[in-house]
């Protein structure tokens, strides 16, 4: 089989470290498709440069590690959508949910519509705070991923604060998130297609003091740093049966709503004190690194690395089967 893997080729301000992270996952990934006799061709994405698209459409599948271009997370619903216009089979979750869930603001309006909970929220507007707004609140950038923008000062516990926070996010970002902060543990649950792999925590025990028990920016692109000591992943969670239950089940209900089952992800979950789950977001393609959640939760459940990687191939397959074989059926029902 013909694979072609697309990624992001980069900016002149990424750091060493960014380009190693998403290289590096490239060749993890060629190296399992290599390895199962596939032909693998690489594919990087560059801001107006549409080569790739004329030679993914002579391959059987592409698999997309593309998180967007020139390092900027809004492109990567466009390449999404390039890719569902062409008609090639491409692992990973489709345009819609990839464009809804990186607009977080509008995922939690939908997500509360079906009944999941979700956390107080608001889409922040430069000096205009709700008198009654829950606090603390966290202040995150509505339109990003991987934790951009996400450090200690990101809690504010005054309305000084978050209006101080808010307008330094709105100078950075065009859409800016306020949502209530959940204190408690938070939870991970990974998805390839409407398969479950098992709950995973992130501990917060060796967070330096002072410092908020969240999983910001540093805490996962900084090795080394006192926030990514800090943020311990245990996978499978030590919680009762009945807590894991009720993760699972929050967990399933908004993948299903979010991506309807398909391609791959995580959701993430807080849990109060009162063992109430509230969902923080869907994640649409997470990070595929074999050190990465989504890897360890497969591990957790059997899967090598390599498994983890066909099993998403093998879903995106079977995926474009099923379409192919739906589109055909209403074309020959209306030229009946």
């Amino acid at each position: 089989m013909k694979v072609a893997i697309l990624f992001d080729a980069g900016s002149d301000e990424w750091s060493p470290q960014d380009v190693a992270a998403v290289v590096g996952n490239v060749h993890e990934v060629r190296a399992v498709l290599r390895r199962r006799g596939h032909e693998v061709e690489l594919l990087p994405v560059r801001l107006g440069d549409f080569r790739w698209l004329s030679r993914v459409r002579r391959v059987d599948l592409v698999f997309n590690l593309c998180e967007g271009i020139n390092g900027h997370a809004r492109y990567e619903d466009l390449v999404v959508g390039t890719l569902e216009l062409a008609g090639v089979a491409f692992t990973g979750c489709r345009t819609w949910p990839t464009t809804i869930c990186h607009r977080k603001h509008v995922a939690n309006t939908l997500l509360s519509a079906a009944g999941l909970p979700v956390p107080a929220f608001m889409l922040a507007q430069a000096n205009k705070t709700p008198a009654e707004f829950p606090l603390p609140a966290i202040v995150k950038p509505s339109a990003e991923d991987a934790s951009v923008g996400i450090d200690n000062g990101a809690v504010c516990t005054s309305k000084r604060a978050l209006k101080k926070r808010v307008a330094l996010m709105l100078e950075q970002f065009d859409e800016v998130l306020v949502q209530e902060y959940v204190a408690g543990r938070e939870f991970n649950v990974g998805f390839v297609g409407k398969r479950m792999l098992p709950v995973a925590e992130i501990r917060f025990d060796g967070m330096p003091d002072g410092t908020w028990p969240i999983v910001s920016y540093a805490a996962k692109w900084i090795p080394g740093s006192p926030e990514d000591e800090g943020t311990v992943p245990i996978c499978p969670a030590e919680v009762p049966d009945e807590l894991a239950a009720r993760l699972g089940e929050v967990a399933r209900q908004a993948w299903l709503h979010m991506a309807g089952g398909e391609g791959y992800g995580r959701v993430d979950l807080r849990v109060n004190e009162d063992g109430q789950p509230y969902v923080l977001e869907v994640n649409p393609c997470p990070d595929l690194s074999s050190n990465a959640g989504l890897a360890r939760m497969g591990r957790a459940f059997g899967w090598t690395y390599d498994d983890l990687v066909m099993q998403i191939v093998d879903e995106a397959l079977m995926r474009s089967q099923s379409h192919s074989a739906a589109a055909a059926l209403v074309s020959g029902v209306s030229a009946a």
